[in-house]
């Protein structure tokens, strides 16, 4: 079982000490690692090792340029940095001069996440960039290329202090997975933050002797930068991967945690059987989506026996670890301790065991919204609570089954069935990587419902008609038809993107159409 932990208490007081010393926790950490132990391995990226040292001297040496670029403090600098290890140096570095940094995949999310008050993008002059296309012209950004010298601190030997920090350390900006319909922007505030970050290193039992795989999760997704902050806010080792051998770090490190989506663990199990062995001592969190009983009787069998299902999210942060150790963990989830979660009605009334509703959370380190949409805000952040669209419903034994999404639920004939566990069962059933329900409207306007399904083996008609049989004995008046795809559109953290599945299987369906006529 992972160790439970209470709310901190005092938060005011540790806030008010944060905010006198001005530290970003993290970054303390490093430093304090780095004098106390500069040896320490503080990342492995790309099998090469950074000791806490090296890390604070290339955090030190990237600030120190930064500092000399006259930025306008207060304004958002993004940083457009591929190489992860040098990403991480140039936010901290970023963050500790008053910046509130955004990290993205490619210069085309700029854009598309339509950022204001961008003061400055920045890349690492070796790895050749595009500059953003389009930025607003009553503000154009500086572009700020760091030499490779700079971020690899070559020309530093010892570790350096921040002894002009400011007291008012930058905050940082998260995209949101897309589930509550579209991407949108979090802030997190520094000093907020570090109140949150010993809570989740204790939810995930993360300490200073913890080695973490996170494969090739970047700071631009909500677990690629939560799980190195953690970790690194204790003294622990964070271990980077940016190549397609997924597995390969699991046989030259003993990891103590694993954190995967079922996509990332599905690229690990197809490894070959010799270049895994298991380790029970690891701890393999899954996040972003529902595991299939195959994938986790051979993640038990193949990487280590403990395994764990997450719930979380980039608003709410992480409210519930699960231990797969029954049958049925795989659809009730354990709420943690230190959260407190709901089953409301339509009214807000709350629900109790055995009612199906939908799911709010409450909100432990302030957030109040989204960044630049006062409407989203008022739809999903209400009375101190993050409301995510999710359906849900409590067990007498205060477990939480998810049971689909409210977008997602289908209404038949006035009945609304949420498609959740329906697909969990197809996947089990069928042994199969993704199952996703869609209702479709034909040309005549009556709904078809769509059971698409991710396999990396072909299946047989007679499997898909026996599952069917089995499961759909709900839609015996709606037509239902199946279709195989040899992989789901997924979002970074792995989770599917239905909208955009949804698009795609209408227009395959226009072009048989057209075909046959």
């Amino acid at each position: 079982m992972l160790e439970t932990a209470n709310v901190p208490n005092k938060l005011e007081t540790r806030h008010n000490a944060l905010a006198k010393g001005g530290v970003i926790v993290a970054v303390s950490g490093i430093l304090q690692r780095a004098r106390e132990t500069p040896d320490a391995i503080a990342v492995v990226h790309n099998g090469v090792s950074c000791s806490y040292a090296h890390f604070a001297r290339r955090i030190a040496a990237s600030r120190q340029y930064l500092s000399q670029q006259q930025l306008p403090v207060g304004t958002i600098a993004i940083v457009d940095v591929q190489h992860m290890l040098d990403a991480w140096v140039v936010g901290f570095a970023l963050r500790s001069l008053g910046m509130t940094t955004l990290a993205v995949g490619n210069a085309a999310d700029i854009e598309r996440l339509d950022v204001r008050n961008v003061g400055c993008v920045v890349t690492a002059a070796d790895e050749h960039r595009p500059a953003p296309e389009h930025m607003p012209a009553e503000r154009p950004a500086r572009s700020i290329r760091i030499p490779p010298g700079v971020l690899r601190a070559d020309t530093q030997d010892e570790v350096t202090e921040f002894p002009e920090m400011t007291a008012n350390p930058g905050g940082h900006i998260m995209m949101t997975s897309g589930t509550t319909g579209t991407y949108k922007k979090i802030v997190r505030d520094a000093h907020v933050e570090a109140l949150a970050l010993p809570l989740h290193a204790k939810i995930n039992d993360i300490t200073g002797e913890s080695v973490v795989y996170i494969a090739n999760f970047g700071p631009w997704t909500a677990g690629g930068y939560r799980w190195p902050l953690i970790t690194w806010s204790v003294g622990g080792t964070v271990v980077i991967h940016q190549q397609a051998d997924a597995h390969s770090p699991l046989a030259q490190h003993d990891m103590t945690h694993i954190f995967a989506t079922p996509g990332t663990l599905g690229a690990i199990l197809r490894a070959p059987d010799e270049a895994l062995r298991r380790n029970d001592a690891t701890r393999l969190l899954v996040t972003g989506g529902a595991l299939s009983q195959a994938m986790l009787s051979a993640a038990k069998q193949r990487v280590t026996r403990q395994v764990y299902a997450v719930l979380a999210s980039t608003e709410a942060l992480t409210v519930a670890v699960t231990p797969l150790e029954r049958p049925d963990d795989l659809n009730w989830h354990r709420i943690h301790p230190s959260r407190e979660v709901q089953v409301i009605d339509d009214a807000g009334n709350v629900l109790g065991p055995g009612s199906e509703g939908l799911i709010r959370i409450r909100i432990i380190d302030g957030l109040a919204g989204y960044l630049d949409d006062d409407d989203a805000t008022r739809r999903f952040f209400r009375d101190g609570y993050f409301h995510p669209g999710d359906v849900g419903m409590f067990g007498d034994d205060g477990r939480l089954s998810l049971r689909g999404r409210e977008s997602d639920v289908i209404n038949l004939f006035g009945d609304k069935i949420a498609t959740g566990p329906i697909e969990q069962a197809l996947r089990d059933r069928l042994g199969v990587e993704g199952v996703c329900m869609l209702a479709v409207t034909n040309a005549q306007g009556g709904d078809e419902i769509f059971v698409v399904i991710q396999s990396s083996q072909p299946l047989e008609q007679a499997e898909i008609d026996a599952a069917g049989k089995a499961e759909l004995r709900l839609f015996k008046r709606v037509p239902v038809r199946a279709v195989s795809i040899e992989k789901f559109p997924r979002n970074e953290m792995g989770k599917i993107e239905r909208r955009v599945l949804k698009r795609q299987l209408i227009a395959v369906l226009a072009d048989k159409a057209r075909n046959r006529t």
